[in-house]
């Protein structure tokens, strides 16, 4: 008898019914994440929910799934295995059914990015950066080294702009690919200030005859300098502006009737044949959405005069914004993509996806969501992400979240909040920003690398994760 025969036999049958078991994986296979919800009570108190449980999926139980171990990508970041018309700078494009970024050699690109790229300034935070980098130059290029190994391919909103173009000219076969922050209405605004003025929400100033010319001025100064860099992905105009039904109220509350804002609202329900004192639902949101178009058109002219050559990124909507359907179409008017700050859900909701597809023939992406863990040792008593338990579970929550994202064809990416921990010990803080474990290391410059890890892991297979998605 041949029984090495019969053995390599009996090996071949329990190996071919390995991979079977394995071929044909529950595609409802998950791992349940236990997490913390974080938010107000109506005297706007901080709530901490209690511990709840969130299935979650990572790569590695995707059923039929070759994961990689290396991206064949180019400097920038986009699949060398597409191609796509260059132009020497990053654009968005249809192709079949999908949204893509075309990065400036024409490969398509999705945006995987970090928010608040930049060094602490606390001095606890002053004296890491100083024991362990020595100076602001060598902080960015380790820092651009940790990014890019856990495969990020681009720097998002508050970051070390000017340092950055700096290492972009020492560096130009080693880009690194980043965002602006334009403030057009924060600046305004701060220009606008009259002491005994009405309070009122800063976006009824875009009525003031005065905001064209300041968008012209803002837009000259602030984007003539980078419109020929290849480097740049786009520009953000602001960040979480109040289109909310707060906006209407305080126009309606002025006792200044000949206010600039207070005579658009008349003139607009006055052509559209609406009580301004009795406006529906339908009405407000259709308001929000006229008020966009405003913002959104005054700006793209001035970014298209001093820099055409780059993505106006908007306003990153957030809370209800996010849901009216009236904002997401003046946005497809202006923007080249629409971003997105998605608090308050353990994923993106299926309805969210359809209605941001349905609504406005734009890619978006999502620019904040973060988890903060127990094991940082903070307090993580601030900030609107989830509070999960260990960094690896931080992990597990990204993969879950970015390959929801994957599977919508009209996502080109998503930026994390954000590169480092806020400092307890800074009590100069902004409130939001003084105890939480959001970032990718410490307030001492350390790494979680269980978290870089499971980011790694999705980050370098993104563009074989649409490839498998599509499929489905």
């Amino acid at each position: 008898m041949n029984y090495s025969r019969i053995l390599s036999a009996v090996l071949a049958l329990i190996l071919s019914n390995l991979m079977s078991v394995l071929a044909q994986k529950s595609v409802n296979e998950s791992i349940n994440i236990e997490a913390k919800t974080w938010g107000r009570d109506s005297l706007r108190n901080i709530v901490i929910s209690d511990w709840k449980s969130f299935p979650s999926k990572t790569v590695e139980m995707l059923p039929n799934f070759l994961p990689i171990k290396e991206a064949k990508v180019d400097k920038y970041g986009g699949d060398l295995s597409s191609n796509a018309k260059f132009t020497g700078f990053f654009r968005t494009e249809k192709i079949g059914n999908r949204w893509w970024i075309i990065d400036p050699e024409g490969h398509c690109f999705v945006t995987a990015a970090v928010n608040s790229v930049r060094m602490g300034k606390s001095p606890n935070n002053e004296l890491s950066l100083k024991a362990k980098f020595g100076t602001p130059e060598e902080w960015l290029v380790q820092t651009n080294k940790l990014i890019k190994d856990a495969d990020f391919n681009a720097i998002g909103s508050w970051s070390e702009v000017e340092l950055i173009q700096k290492y972009n000219v020492l560096y130009p076969e080693k880009p690194i690919v980043y965002t602006t922050m334009l403030s057009f209405l924060g600046e305004f605004s701060k220009r606008n200030k009259k002491i005994g003025a009405e309070k009122e929400n800063s976006l009824s100033l875009i009525f003031e005859p005065s905001f064209k010319l300041f968008c012209d001025e803002h837009a000259k100064k602030m984007v003539s300098a980078t419109a020929s860099d290849k480097n740049l992905l786009g520009h953000f105009s602001d960040n979480e502006l109040t289109f909310t039904n707060d906006l209407l109220n305080k126009i309606l509350a002025k006792t200044n009737k000949n206010s600039a804002d207070v005579l658009v609202l008349e003139k607009w329900a006055s052509e559209n044949g609406f009580d301004k004192n009795n406006l529906t639902k339908g009405q407000k949101e259709a308001f929000l959405g006229y008020v966009a178009d405003v913002y959104y058109g005054e700006i793209k002219a001035a970014l298209n005069k001093y820099d055409p050559n780059h993505l106006y990124l908007g306003s990153r909507l957030h809370s209800s914004a996010k849901n009216v359907q009236a904002i997401l179409k003046a946005a497809e008017k202006h923007l080249d993509i629409v971003s997105i700050n998605y608090y308050g859900y353990w994923q993106p909701e299926a309805k969210n996806l359809r209605d941001w597809a349905a609504w406005c023939n734009r890619p978006f992406f999502i620019t904040e969501f973060y988890t903060k863990a127990e094991d940082s040792g903070m307090e993580n008593k601030t900030g609107a992400g989830w509070l999960v338990k260990t960094q690896n579970d931080r992990g597990i929550h990204y993969q879950n979240f970015c390959m929801e994202l994957l599977k919508a064809p009209n996502c080109v990416g998503w930026h994390w909040f954000r590169y480092q921990d806020n400092d307890p010990t800074d009590l100069s803080a902004d409130e939001s920003n003084r105890d939480s474990n959001k970032g990718l290391v410490s307030y001492q410059y350390k790494p979680y690398l269980p978290l870089l890890e499971k980011m790694k892991a999705l980050n370098l297979n993104k563009y074989e994760l649409i490839k498998y998605f599509d499929k489905k």
